[in-house]
């Protein structure tokens, strides 16, 4: 039986537990992660936390809605289960009639038929990491090898732990500042989850510097199997000597050889895809999904506020 959970009724120990199980476990699922990334979270759980689905709400105008929180990518089904169009058509028909909207992703492996939900694909960038680092290589662009060399010719050296704040600082000042999405409280999450993930032993991070200029920093997250690129920044001085390709080889050079993937943080936008497909990681699809049952006229106001 699938139930609607609230936040306050979830155990959060039979939760993760069900993640740390789940064949499609991914960083983006655990409790502590979700506490971080939402202001309010609820679930669809099968049984005994056999199988979980989590939800984050909001309400505006006392309309209620399910949406997709900044910092992860995709929700759905998480189970040691096998995951069938049946089990997501289930969960979702479990999906409360409070909720008037509905507009989030779902993991690559939850596929689905149900009425009246659009479906939009979109797509990450995934590197396998178990093979030996020189397999890897021969897979990288000529482009990507160029710029490493002369990166290293250029004499910058990498340092890992830098702080939290020095790399979302880095990315605010250079690439943040072109993005209108990006709002101050968003700055104060993304240090707050980046600390949330060190205090879990679940990230690390490593800066690029020209001498005593940071000119490239990075911040990874993992769980067992994966690690997931999480943010970034770069400076001009440290994109013309390729300072980021030299920060990705130097941590795939540390980690290949072991049972993990590298999750690129994914993009369906193409310049940056093809950065990520440079180093050999392959593209994959999921899906975002979108229902509209609210009335006649908040839809109006939604459709010119778009």
């Amino acid at each position: 039986m699938i139930t609607y959970t609230e936040h306050k009724n979830i155990n959060k120990q039979k939760w993760d537990k069900c993640i740390d199980n789940s064949s499609n476990a991914c960083i983006f699922i655990y409790s502590w992660y979700l506490d971080v990334v939402a202001d309010d979270w609820s679930a669809l759980i099968l049984n005994d936390y056999e199988a979980v689905f989590p939800l984050a709400t909001k309400s505006k105008y006392k309309i209620n809605y399910i949406y997709q929180p900044f910092f992860t990518r995709y929700f759905g089904v998480y189970t040691n289960l096998k995951i069938t169009s049946k089990l997501v058509n289930d969960f979702f028909d479990s999906i409360p009639s409070k909720f008037k909207y509905i507009e989030f992703c779902l993991h690559e492996t939850n596929s689905f038929e149900v009425n009246g939900i659009e479906k939009k694909e979109k797509r990450f960038q995934l590197l396998d990491l178990k093979t030996s680092y020189e397999t890897i290589v021969k897979n990288y662009s000529e482009n990507t090898r160029r710029n490493i060399k002369k990166a290293i010719k250029s004499g910058l050296k990498i340092r890992p732990d830098i702080e939290p704040e020095k790399i979302v600082n880095l990315f605010k000042t250079t690439k943040g500042g072109e993005l209108e999405i990006f709002k101050p409280n968003d700055y104060v999450l993304l240090i707050k989850l980046m600390n949330a993930c060190l205090k879990n032993k679940k990230g690390q991070s490593f800066a690029v510097y020209d001498g005593d200029e940071l000119c490239a920093a990075a911040f990874f997250m993992f769980n067992d199997s994966t690690f997931t690129y999480l943010k970034n920044g770069l400076t001009d001085n440290g994109k013309a000597k390729g300072a980021m390709y030299l920060l990705i080889d130097y941590f795939i050079l540390q980690n290949s050889q072991k049972k993990y993937q590298l999750d690129f943080g994914g993009s369906s936008v193409d310049s940056v895809a093809q950065f990520y497909n440079k180093f050999g990681a392959k593209d994959y699809v999921y899906l975002q999904v979108k229902k509209n049952n609210l009335p006649t006229v908040a839809k109006w106001i939604k459709k010119i506020k778009e």
